[in-house]
Order: structure tokens, then sequence, then C-alpha cells
């Protein structure tokens, strides 16, 4: 499959921009296809990424499949291939989206959100396999958890007693506690609603607390913030308390973005009568005319026709109770409203991530609305309740996504973040790419501010060149793609004149003498140049490809090398005439 991320024309032109970086750039990570989501793992010693897959040219989040890499020095990355896609599932659609993988008792399980042939939405599915790059298999031959809005990107974790738990959600959080089989939950405790509260989870509106300098308190999970088209305001109905009555009541404030900050025009509450009685949820619905009503209460609702200007209402209809025969259709509505972007009250958006780390429960998600940032929650339990820690990781604003996904592991010692940004050629909203920077806890185990850089400087590891080393482990690549099938396995393919593959960190001990590869091809004129510590660094030697038979008939072919000592990063140059010169399997030195 072409991917063409890098557009073959302008690979010179991109090489000599890039040049004096090549030395240090390495995120993103994969520049063979567009991922995003990433979901690390460790087994057994080797770091394995879960990550999704933009296809090229979306102008939506168009994905359906699910690839797998794997490293064991944080600077090469070696491709699995796509190990799980929709067609695995049998009741599935479409929107392959963010998932986790995790490892219990001999088994890798892979949670993941996906559209339903049925029509009615997300669901959450789950894979399983015996080895953590697949193949993976449909578990259970339907969703296992099915029928809710926003059921996407599941998170899983396993605690230190046993309970493994699985969150998911957007725009509400959701968890339930998974039985020990991993494919199916506690039905007792059933799916649970988390509660995102302005402490647990910091409120979206921007000074929401000083907004009303009549209000006692604000309770901004009882908020409803709705755009006007006629003057493309955004007006902000919330539930308050008045300092001056101590009255539960109704404020209403105006702002030029729905995360404020907002202006209180009235001075005074807006509506104050009915409003004491539970949580009264105030709410904007429209008719099919578009005429906006706010209406509110709990087992009584209320409501009142609202004037153009937002801040008023019809004096003449005055405040009314909702009747019999019209509750049905309020209550839709602000269902409706619920499971929209107009009633996020907290910087929860999606994305949620959870882990443990030292007997304190972290939540990583992605926050803020559109465009999205990286925040975290803590907890004494895995169930909360949740106290808002921070920002992790701003807005991408040079070469970011509108939207972000966290995902955290210790590995070998260090600790590393991982997300996704629209750095690589062709990148935006629809064609993401997955990066990783190491960072510190704080002495508190507070996470600091993490900055996107051009990736990680320190491997953790060193690539042994005597033993087979898969073309598809790459730290750095211009112009290659990948592709595999069931004999060979994965490969490098759509190999192009002037195209190049980067290692890292390969240890050539006291030196070698000879360097051999499988490859295939079609006919002659194909060579690779093995070069290290640059792309026009020293030449170690040519080695020519001939032809073999077929672009998947493999030959092994060699060629005199240099004598180089020590650690050295390799270049492997491809040149030739024009179109796909050759397919390339695997390389060691001799």
């Amino acid at each position: 499959m072409k991917h063409n991320i890098w557009n073959k024309l302008a690979c010179i032109a991109v090489v000599v921009i890039m040049f004096p970086f090549m030395g240090k750039t390495q995120n993103p990570v994969i520049q063979t296809i567009y991922t995003a989501d990433p979901a690390p793992m460790v087994h057994n010693g080797t770091l394995y990424l879960y990550t999704g897959h933009d296809e090229d040219k979306s102008s939506w989040f168009t994905m359906k499949d699910w690839y797998c890499y794997s490293t064991t020095d944080m600077v090469n990355w070696t491709d699995r291939g796509a190990a799980l896609s929709l067609k695995t599932f049998g009741w599935a659609n479409k929107d392959a989206w963010a998932g986790q993988c995790i490892f219990r008792d001999g088994k890798f399980y892979w949670y993941v959100p996906i559209n339903q042939s049925n029509g009615k939405g997300m669901a959450i599915g789950v894979a399983v396999s015996d080895k953590p790059e697949g193949p993976f298999k449909d578990a259970l031959g339907k969703p296992m958890i099915s029928d809710g809005w926003g059921y996407i990107d599941p998170s899983v974790f396993i605690d230190d007693d046993g309970q493994a738990y699985l969150y998911w959600g957007n725009p509400h959080l959701f968890y339930v506690k998974l039985n020990k089989d991993m494919v199916s939950y506690d039905q007792k405790v059933g799916i649970v609603k988390e509660q995102l509260t302005a402490k647990g989870f910091k409120p979206r509106v921007i000074n929401a607390e000083k907004t009303f300098t009549w209000a006692k308190s604000i309770d901004c999970e009882a908020a409803h913030c709705v755009k006007n088209a006629a003057n493309n305001k955004y007006y902000w109905y919330v539930s308050a308390i008045d300092k001056n009555t101590n009255k539960k009541v109704i404020g209403v404030a105006i702002g030029s973005n729905p995360r404020g900050p907002f202006t209180d025009l009235l001075g005074k509450p807006f509506i104050t009568d009915n409003c004491g009685d539970g949580n009264i949820n105030p709410t904007v619905v429209r008719d099919d005319t578009k005429q906006p009503y706010l209406t509110w209460g709990a087992s009584v609702l209320w409501h009142v026709k609202l004037n153009e200007d937002m801040v008023s209402y019809d004096m003449g209809l005055g405040i009314q109770q909702v009747a019999a025969d019209k509750k049905d259709w309020f209550a839709s509505k602000i269902k409706g409203a619920e499971n929209s972007s107009e009633k996020r009250q907290t910087t929860y958006e999606e994305a949620p991530w959870l882990f443990k780390r030292n007997n304190k429960y972290y939540l990583l998600y992605a926050a803020g609305g559109v465009p999205e940032h990286l925040a975290y929650s803590t907890s004494t339990s895995p169930t909360g309740p949740w106290t808002y820690g921070d920002t992790i990781m701003s807005v991408i604003k040079k070469g970011g996504a509108f939207t972000n996904h966290p995902g955290y592991v210790d590995y070998k010692g260090k600790s590393y973040f991982f997300y996704h940004n629209a750095a690589l050629p062709g990148g935006g909203g629809f064609a993401r790419s997955v990066c990783v920077d190491e960072f510190k806890f704080n002495a508190d185990g507070s996470i600091p501010r993490i900055a996107p850089t051009a990736g990680i400087v320190e491997a953790v590891g060193k690539v042994n060149p005597f033993v087979r080393v898969e073309a598809e482990t790459i730290a750095w690549e211009v112009g290659v793609e990948t592709s595999k099938d069931e004999k060979t396995g994965v490969y490098v393919t759509d190999i192009s004149n002037g195209d190049y593959i980067k290692v890292r960190q390969v240890d050539f001990g006291k030196g070698a003498g000879r360097f051999e590869a499988a490859v295939a091809a079609v006919s002659d004129g194909g060579s690779i140049e093995i070069r290290v510590d640059g792309l026009t660094g020293t030449l170690l030697g040519n080695c020519t490809v001939k032809k073999s038979g077929g672009m998947l008939t493999w030959s092994v072919q060699s060629c005199k090398t240099k004598k180089v000592e020590g650690v050295h990063d390799v270049f492997l140059v491809f040149n030739g005439g024009s179109g796909n010169l050759f397919n390339f399997d695997w390389w060691k030195l001799k």
C-alpha cells in the first residue's frame, strides 16, 4: 500500500532542509505511516507500542486498523505491521480508534472502540492473542460494552491486588471492574459514570468562580454553554447560590469563546424562582423553528422562552412548568445537550490513561476542548474521587494536531510520556504521528510540564549488527514504506533512489568486514550504501543489489566493508534508477 508521506519529488529538498537536524531528529517515532493514540506496554524487557493508523489524505478520523511496534532501546522502532483491523470483528463497521493492550495470565488483551454495523454507535471490543504482536482474534464475537454515547478510548489497568479496571469515554468518563477473564465485567457494580467534579478535573470555564460577583458559589456541573448564531457569542447559564438570599438561582453571562472568560451583563441572577429543588441542570433547548428555551428542574421541569438577546425572556409567558405532554420532548433535548460539547463543564475531554505509582493513582487525559492539551488528576483509589493535578503538555501550536492522546510507561529505569502531533509532511488533525519524550516526576510525585522535543537523545540499549537486524527497525527514514505478508512478515518496500534508513547506536565492537542483506528485486541496478555518523558520513561499503527473480523472491547479497570500531549511527542509503528498486527484509554484519 502506497502511503506517500514523503513525496518522492520533494525528497531531495526535504533532505537538504533537514540535514542539519538529522543527528537529533527522533520525533515522530514512526515515519512510514501516520500513527495516532499511542499505547505503550512493557513485556519481557521489550517495549511494545500500539497505535491507531490515520489513512492518507483523510478529512475525518478515517481509521481501519491498528499497528504494533517494538523497541529495546527507545530510539529504534521495529514495525510489527497491522496487528488488528476492523475485519477482525464481524460486528464492526468503521472507526478503528484509540485502544490499549495489556498482558495477563499468558494472554494479551487489546481493548478497542469500534462503530457497530448495527447502527447503534460506538462500542468497546476486546481482542486476544498469545503474542504481543498478534495475530489477535475477537475474544467474544460481539462487543464487550455497547450502546453508550461516546464509548471510545478504553484504558486498561491491573491493580496490585489483581483487580483490573477499564476506563473510557467522551464527553463522560466511565469505568467497569473487569473480571479475571478480562473479557467480562462485574455486573453487580455495573458501568459506573465518574463524577467530573470541579475539584477533580478543573472547571472548563476560565475564571468561572469570578464571573458573578453576586454569587456565593456556582455549580459548574449544572451549567450550559450555547452559541447564539445571531451575534456569534456564547452564553453561559449556570446554577449558583445568591449570597444575598442564600438561595439557589440561575445566572447568565456572555463571552466570545466557549471556555470564557464570560461577562455578567445583568449584575444579578437571571432566574430566581423554582430553583430550589435538587440539581436544576439549566439547559437551553430549541424547537424546530430554532426558538431557544431555557429549561431547568429535577422531578419537575420549568422553562422560559428566551428573547433574541439570550439574557431576557418573554415576560408575557413568564416562567412555566413543562406540561406533561411536552416532558418527553424536553427530556430528550436535555439528554442530547448532555452528550454534546455544550455541557462539558470541566477540562476532561477524552483519552483517559490510568496507572499507579508509589501508592498514588494517576489519570491522564486529553483536556480543555479543541485544540486539546493533556492534563492529569490523582487519587488514593483507582475509582476516585479525583483531585486535579495540572497540565502535562500544553496545546502544541507548531506542528500539533487539534487532538492529543497521552500514554505513559517506565522502561529501563526511565519514565516516558507518549503523545501525538501532526509534524510529518502532509500531517494535520486527521493525519497524526506518535511521539515520545523522557521526563522525571517531581519529588512530590507531581508531573512536570512536558514540552515536545525532537525526541529521545539517550538510547537505553545498543543494536547488535552481528545478528539479524530487521530492515523495518528504524530510527528515522525518508522515502520508504513497509509491507507485510504471511510468509515473510514485515519488510521494507517502495524504495527509490535517494531514500534512506537511519539506525541509531549500532555497536560495531572491534569491527566487521562484510555486510549482508536479504533483498528481492526484478532487475539489477539498485544498491545499498552503508555509511556511519551521517547521511554523507564515512562510506563503509556499497552493496550492489542484483535481480532475485521477483519482488518477494528473497536473496542474501553481500559486500565487503571497511573496518570501524565502537558505536555509531548507521545510514543505509538506497541508490539506483527510477521506480521501486527492490524490497529489503533484513541485514547484518560479519
